[in-house]
């Protein structure tokens, strides 16, 4: 039986620059000349079973009580994922970037880069900034975020990563999604946990029943 590849939550990027397109073409050239690009245009096919497989057979592993890598089978053969093969297989180079900035340093960049709203919490939202760098958040939130909420919204990893292309800044982004996974595996267990102990709460009504 043929795979059935998944329909892709995120979407590929292009740095087509047109006619049409020219008050951005200062913001394509920066996203194709950033060391992030791979990431932005990697176009592997994900499949419906082999992705059920993963989450299926999924352990997180920790030291200290912090995740240092994920592992799982698909098809039988061992697949394991790490911050560090997530930069190498996307020829990031960012483990030794910053994991984060201070306010002051990336706020104040964006507010001179045109940003008119309030900052009194961490969330920006996209339609404050001018149209050339609210096309590069809108770009970043439909290629690499996993939010499910408004994309008018720009969380706080996705500001950073914005910072740091437009700054040129290194900033460790194979962690993020490391770190979503982990967060996913934590959630899908305490999914298993609840349908166990639902399972043997309906066993032992059932047996209480039939006595």
């Amino acid at each position: 039986m043929a795979l059935i590849i998944k329909h892709p939550h995120n979407y590929l990027c292009t740095f087509e620059k047109t006619d049409k397109n020219t008050k951005f073409h200062s913001i394509i050239d920066t996203l194709s000349s950033f060391k992030y690009n791979t990431l932005l245009t990697a176009d592997a096919p994900i499949y419906q079973d082999t992705l059920r497989d993963f989450w299926v057979n999924v352990e997180v592993h920790e030291q200290d009580k912090k995740p240092w890598g994920i592992t799982s089978k698909v098809g039988g053969v061992l697949v394991a994922i790490s911050p560090a093969n997530i930069s190498e297989t996307f020829q990031m180079n960012d483990l030794v970037g910053k994991s984060y900035f201070p306010k002051s340093e990336y706020q104040l960049d964006l507010i001179e880069r045109g940003y008119d709203g309030q900052l009194t919490k961490a969330t920006m939202f996209k339609p404050n900034f001018p149209p050339a760098t609210k096309f590069l958040f809108h770009t970043l939130l439909t290629c690499l975020s996993n939010k499910t909420t408004s994309f008018n919204e720009i969380p706080l990893k996705i500001q950073y990563l914005g910072y740091a292309v437009m700054s040129k800044t290194n900033f460790n982004y194979s962690q993020e999604p490391f770190t979503d996974l982990v967060n996913n595996v934590k959630t899908l267990k305490l999914g298993r946990i609840l349908l166990f102990f639902c399972s043997q709460g309906f066993e032992l009504l059932f047996a209480k029943e039939s006595s």
